[in-house]
């Protein structure tokens, strides 16, 4: 026979392992706390800011379909705390060019960097 108590608050009966299982998730939830401590000392990226990271690249590709001049799906963007990543395939300099001056006006761009080719008529 399993040995059961009652919650102060609740007053629902609970088994004795229904209260180790929440022991055991606590220590789990620790663990995981002390990781991420750990991550951001590593100079990883933290839960936050790869929110803020996702967001930063919406808007950045937000940007990029606004623009006439642009074609977005020729780009790809990738960002890492911030510092923002253009790479794909242009027709043109210009078209760079405008795509760069697009995500410079983007908030929360720390950083850009141009890794796009031109393509090439053949």
């Amino acid at each position: 026979m399993l040995s059961t108590s009652r919650h102060p608050k609740t007053n629902y009966e609970f088994s004795r392992s229904t209260y180790a299982n929440l022991s055991q998730n606590r220590r789990h939830t620790a663990v995981t706390l002390l990781a991420t401590g750990c991550n951001l000392m590593k100079g990883k990226e933290t839960t936050g800011q790869y929110v803020d990271d996702a967001t930063v690249s919406t808007r950045a590709k937000a940007a990029l379909v606004k623009d006439s001049t642009v074609s977005a799906s020729d780009f790809n963007i990738d960002v890492y705390k911030g510092n923002v990543t253009l790479t794909g395939v242009a027709k043109n300099a210009a078209e760079v060019n405008r795509a760069i001056d697009d995500i410079k006006r983007v908030d929360g761009v720390v950083q850009r960097q141009n890794a796009t080719r031109l393509a090439t008529a053949e």
